[in-house]
């Protein structure tokens, strides 16, 4: 723990890291994997969450060869400041879009689940209000904010699940191994994207008071996120099974209602699933949020972050607000996350490969030497 806001510990990264990736593609990720390959949808999560698991390490191998380095800076020294500039403007166009999208799912749930008369309008700009309150603190006050949410939603969860299992179906989760291989596999990227979140790790690389150790943040934190993405799968399946999975909104909310607690004190057990959910879709959002004014403070060379947040604000209330309907959004989502995250997701390889470059003619003078 720190007393400055520039300085997070091991821990606190990976569970920021955490509630990162878990965000909002939470409600509908076991509708999309049967959709993709029925009672097989766990196989290519599986699949897909150790093929994330590789990448974040990557991210991590970055982050821990160049120590106290940001995202812009290591971009200037791998790939030149004309590139550094243009990337990192992508980065941060692709973080108030995924924002703003987040923000609008965020609202329609929540307008949907618990506040029906309250327009969508206000729902918005109440979060992206609080979220923006805790962004101009900083990083580290984020990271003793996610050491109180994650061990409790952790606890609370488990045992939440446990009771979803009370009446279940086993034949809702066979036959297993029907999809074919080619079909797996045209499938993974769909579900890398559920993990997406990770790449937060290079612009938060810079405040890691034990960078040496970056190579282990990234796949810890995706392997967690793997392990309860594989019990919400199993619990949803064996609940509901795929022919009714396939037609639900958001199955992770409908299988929760499925609890029963005769005599219990809480009547509506999905209230607390989703104040627990609250807390995560918080921290996703503030983390991009933040990340987006730490990238704009290194590319306008200031001091400060907090001068950044109020202008971009109108951004992502805009984009927030551009769909019509919650289909379109979750539409538009898709179609902006398949134009950016591939790039996103590329950047590291390059910088990679330029290390790589670079190191070998580094060893060719030595040897000439």
């Amino acid at each position: 723990m720190y007393s400055n806001n520039d300085r997070v510990s091991y821990y606190q990264i990976i569970n920021i890291l955490v509630l990162t990736l878990i965000g909002v593609g939470i409600l509908t990720l076991p509708r999309d994997l049967v959709e993709i390959a029925s009672t097989d949808g766990w196989v290519i999560l599986l699949g897909g969450g150790i093929l994330a698991m590789g990448i974040a390490a990557l991210h991590g191998y970055i982050v821990k060869s160049f120590p106290g380095k940001g995202y812009f800076e290591i971009l200037c020294l791998t790939l030149t400041k004309p590139i550094a500039y243009l990337l990192t403007v992508f980065f941060i166009i692709y973080l108030i879009g995924t924002n703003g999208f987040l923000v609008r799912i965020f609202a329609e749930v929540v307008k949907v689940m618990l506040l029906p008369h309250t327009p969508i309008e206000m729902i918005i700009f109440a979060m992206l209000l609080t979220v923006i309150y805790l962004v101009r603190e900083g990083l580290e006050p984020l990271g003793r904010l996610t050491n109180i949410i994650f061990p409790t939603s952790v606890i609370i969860v488990l045992i939440l699940f446990g009771l979803t299992l009370g009446e279940v179906d086993t034949s809702n989760i066979r036959p297993i191994l029907q999809t074919p291989p080619l079909q797996m596999l045209k499938a993974l990227d769909i579900v890398i994207f559920s993990f997406l979140g990770f790449e937060m790790l290079l612009v938060f690389g810079a405040y890691i008071d034990k960078p040496q150790k970056a190579t282990r943040i990234g796949p810890l934190a995706v392997g967690a996120v793997l392990i309860f993405y594989l019990l919400l799968n199993f619990s949803v399946l064996l609940n509901f099974g795929p022919a009714q999975t396939e037609n639900l909104i958001w199955p992770t909310i409908s299988v929760f209602k499925t609890i029963d607690l005769p005599g219990a004190f809480i009547e509506n057990v999905e209230v607390a699933v989703m104040a627990i959910w609250v807390f995560t879709v918080f921290t996703t959002l503030d983390s991009f949020f933040l990340g987006i004014t730490i990238l704009l403070k290194d590319v306008c060379s200031t001091k400060e972050h907090n001068y950044f947040v109020l202008p971009v604000l109108p951004f992502i209330y805009f984009i927030s607000m551009y769909s019509i309907s919650i289909g379109d959004v979750y539409q538009d989502f898709g179609i902006f996350s398949d134009y950016t995250a591939y790039i996103i997701l590329s950047i590291p390889l390059l910088i990679l490969l330029v290390m790589a470059i670079k190191k070998v003619f580094k060893k060719d003078g030595k040897e000439s030497i």
